[in-house]
């Protein structure tokens, strides 16, 4: 006969496992335990207490397999539909040819540069601001 034993769950975790071990070794809802931890917290603040006392001695379950190795498949991708793909082409089009066209040789703006300014004795000075009224 083989006797059941308490562990905090390697799966089903939230915050240590403690929940989702309970609900193993009581064949319960794991749902069901957290929402009890949670009444418990609001009603006294034992439920605090008593996950952190379990959290501390439960022991973590086991792994299946000596030399625990998880796989991890990649979804498949599925395509873009061809409407989708026409939709954004076009609109990634119209939305480019609105920008109005920019010659950066006259855009520089020397009077508001941030830049020290240097003066005639070579100097460099730092430009001072008017108070704005």
């Amino acid at each position: 006969m083989e006797t059941k034993r308490l562990f905090r769950s390697r799966t089903d975790v939230m915050i240590g496992g403690v929940c989702g071990g309970l609900a193993k070794y009581l064949n319960f809802d794991p749902t069901v335990i957290r929402l009890v931890f949670v009444l418990l917290l609001f009603i006294g603040g034992g439920g605090f207490w008593i996950y952190l006392v379990l959290w501390l001695i439960t022991p973590v379950e086991p792994s299946s397999s000596p030399t625990a190795v998880v796989e991890v498949k990649a979804k498949e991708v599925e395509s873009v539909p061809p409407t989708l793909k026409t939709e954004y082409g076009a609109h990634a089009q119209d939305s480019t040819s609105k920008l109005p066209d920019v010659d950066k040789t006259k855009t520089k703006d020397t009077k508001n540069s941030t830049l020290p300014a240097k003066s005639k004795s070579g100097t460099t000075r730092t430009p001072t601001r008017k108070p704005v009224k």
